[in-house]
């Protein structure tokens, strides 16, 4: 199997789409450079006090010709009353309720709308950082490149308006990073997740992020690299264990991936990467 294909069937995993959408050649080793061919696009980024009304657009949060009939009324009936709640509360219990049942169906990108609505309300940085992690959502299970761009924009807003907000929230930066990663300016991204790194050498997402980065530019070395140190400080990040396998394999290490793998499906709590390991020791111990 190919490193895309790897990465798809990691089921259960951060941002098993997204690298099978990045272009072939991305970050080389020594220089980190991105190599030509990135053809998606960015648009202009916003901050919540720059003019741009971050909870106006509540259009989104009601209507859509892709919900069941029932569910889009529902969402038609939490609208209305949302905008006729008097207070905070009120409208807080409503924005969850739907932003709940929107998760559920798995449309990450109407849940993040019910967040920035109630950021607007609210002005709470929890709000906020909801929307963000709403959008980032979509934008890592997206199908299409066009769509993976257009969730990473509305991402990359939202996070950028969080930190602008608390400078300190570093899972925050990291997903920004990661959503230049299809836009023109990769590298940029990759520069906030340094950025992290050079603040916190141990933080999980930035290590974990940077690993998968590796894989997708063949650089298994570098991702055994980062996937140890992860095993090391989180010895129960099984996420980290199983592309610690998938580089391992490729750098001909194959007795250290099957171990891993093994640990995996004896350990993971998470049903879906237990199977992914199954499937995996299946095709490499016969």
């Amino acid at each position: 199997m190919g490193t895309k294909q790897y990465i798809l069937l990691g089921a259960g995993v951060v941002l098993v789409v997204i690298l099978a959408l990045l272009p072939k050649a991305v970050v080389t080793d020594n220089s980190e450079r991105v190599a030509e061919g990135t053809t998606a696009t960015t648009t202009e980024q916003h901050s919540e006090d720059d003019g741009h009304d971050h909870g106006s657009d509540q259009s989104s949060m009601a209507h859509t010709s892709k919900l069941p009939a029932d569910t889009q009324a529902t969402l038609d009936q939490f609208k209305k009353e949302f905008e006729a709640a008097d207070n905070i509360k009120n409208k807080r219990e409503i924005a969850d309720k739907a932003y709940d049942l929107l998760l559920k169906m798995n449309k990450f990108d109407l849940a993040g709308d019910w967040k920035l609505a109630l950021y607007g309300a609210s002005n709470d940085t929890k709000d906020l950082r909801a929307a963000a992690d709403a959008y980032y959502d979509a934008y890592t299970f997206a199908m299409s490149e066009e769509r993976s761009a257009q969730m990473a924009t509305k991402a990359q807003e939202q996070y950028q308006a969080v930190l602008d907000k608390d400078p300190k929230d570093l899972d925050a930066k990291v997903k920004l990073g990661m959503t230049y990663m299809v836009s023109s300016a990769p590298m940029q991204g990759i520069a906030k997740i340094r950025e992290v790194i050079a603040i916190d050498p141990n933080h999980q997402l930035a290590l974990f992020n940077l690993g998968l980065l590796s894989i997708q530019s063949g650089q298994y070395n570098k991702a055994i690299e980062r996937f140890k140190k992860l095993k090391e400080l989180y010895p129960d990040d099984m996420e980290a264990r199983f592309y610690l396998a998938i580089s391992l394999k490729e750098m001909g290490s194959q007795d250290k991936a099957i171990d891993e793998l093994k640990y995996i499906n004896k350990n993971a709590d998470s049903e879906e990467i237990r199977a992914t390991a199954q499937q995996y020791l299946a095709e490499w111990v016969n």
